[in-house]
């Protein structure tokens, strides 16, 4: 209801300024075009910097809103979380209308984008400041199906077209040579859908416990389906886990399903640097990045505790104002110690890892090689193997 509530505050806000997003004329292509249009056109609020993120129901606008709530200053910082569609539609926002300046987007679509060639230049276009928290992969089907293989030819709803949920799940049905009779359906229809039988599963990508499954337990003979770590997987994606304490109502005591996770990555547009839009982003980065710690305790967003800032986003170029603080401050970089919670969670990835990978000819040795490569990739030193 508060998200709602926020939504709702923003279209209000932007009704009131005069600008309607449906509406706003195309921001300039090239830094140097910025430069040249009349600064009254792209005049902002003193400091404020509008994120768009998933919907109203997403961990993204949820992790805008604590980012909001953090960075906020009555001085020289205004964060603004603005729901969006998808993270498709997050980057076109991102590069085309004046009232964005960030976006947070799955890093699959990344691909997505540079192999249709739907936006130019764009990794010139928008640069990244961090890695974010890994959002899973849920398959919930109807109890009759226990496998991933079993949907083949069955009526299977992959979300919204050329939404995050359905290119990751074209790209995992693919994989695994899965030929699913594919729905383009919104959640709640597929929902409700679901419950009726009227199709054999649904596919959704949102960051555990997601909301998204508040409104069907396990009492309507439905649960989650494991999915497979394969190698055509490991480049793009990570091992992940879901749990009865991520979703009670849907997972049985003492079960856990192997899924993937996609990361998330903020990105911001990449404005002149004699902007005032750049300035107010500079501001944003070097605030986020002071206070990134705080936003692991309190009553923030659990999905923090995963994130490591100075991963790097391979093939993409990170904002300047933020490369130079991470160099600035490499010596103060801290060594966390894993809570035995984490700890659990890291060795039952590896366990369904090494599951999953049965029958490849690796034996174990190879398989933990494999796995600690995934991890490095994080940016963080995994833990050293017991003998």
């Amino acid at each position: 209801m508060v998200l709602r509530l926020l939504a709702t505050s923003l279209l209000i806000l932007f009704f009131e300024s005069g600008t309607l997003l449906a509406q706003a004329p195309a921001r300039p292509n090239s830094a140097a075009q910025a430069a040249a249009a009349p600064q009254t056109q792209r005049s902002a609020s003193a400091g404020a910097v509008g994120i768009v993120t998933g919907d109203v129901e997403g961990t993204g606008i949820r992790m805008a809103s604590d980012l909001a709530r953090l960075l906020d200053s009555d001085n020289d910082l205004r964060v603004i979380p603005i729901a969006g569609k998808s993270s498709l539609l997050n980057i076109s926002d991102l590069l085309s209308l004046r009232a964005i300046d960030a976006a947070i987007v799955q890093s699959d679509v990344l691909a997505y984008f540079l192999k249709t060639g739907r936006q130019p230049n764009v990794q010139t276009r928008m640069l990244y400041i961090a890695k974010l928290h890994s959002e899973e992969f849920h398959v919930l089907a109807r109890m009759q199906f226990t496998c991933l293989q079993d949907l083949n030819e069955r009526r299977v709803s992959f979300g919204p077209r050329e939404s995050g949920s359905a290119i990751t799940a074209e790209a995992v049905f693919e994989g695994a040579g899965i030929r699913p009779d594919v729905l383009y359906l919104e959640h709640e229809d597929a929902i409700d859908k679901l419950k009726k039988g009227e199709i054999d599963a649904l596919v959704s990508v949102g960051g555990k416990p997601s909301r998204a499954f508040d409104r069907i337990t396990h009492r309507d003979r439905v649960h989650f389906l494991d999915v497979e770590y394969l190698p055509s997987l490991q480049q793009s994606y990570l091992p992940a886990i879901i749990t009865k304490e991520d979703y009670p109502e849907l997972v049985a005591p003492n079960e856990s399903v192997g899924t993937i996770g996609v990361s998330t990555v903020l990105f911001v547009h990449n404005w002149h640097p004699q902007s005032e839009r750049f300035r107010n982003v500079s501001r944003f980065a070097e605030k986020f990045l002071t206070n990134f710690e705080t936003l692991k305790g309190g009553t923030f967003n659990p999905k923090w505790r995963e994130v490591n800032i100075r991963a790097p986003l391979k093939g993409w170029t990170r904002f300047q104002p933020a490369e130079r603080w991470l160099a600035a401050n490499a010596a103060a970089k801290a060594q966390t110690v894993a809570s035995p919670q984490a700890v659990s969670q890291l060795k039952t990835m590896l366990q369904n890892f090494v599951e999953s990978q049965r029958g490849s000819g690796a034996d174990e040795e190879e398989l933990f090689n494999q796995f600690v490569r995934w991890y490095q990739q994080q940016g963080t030193q995994p833990p050293p193997r017991q003998r």
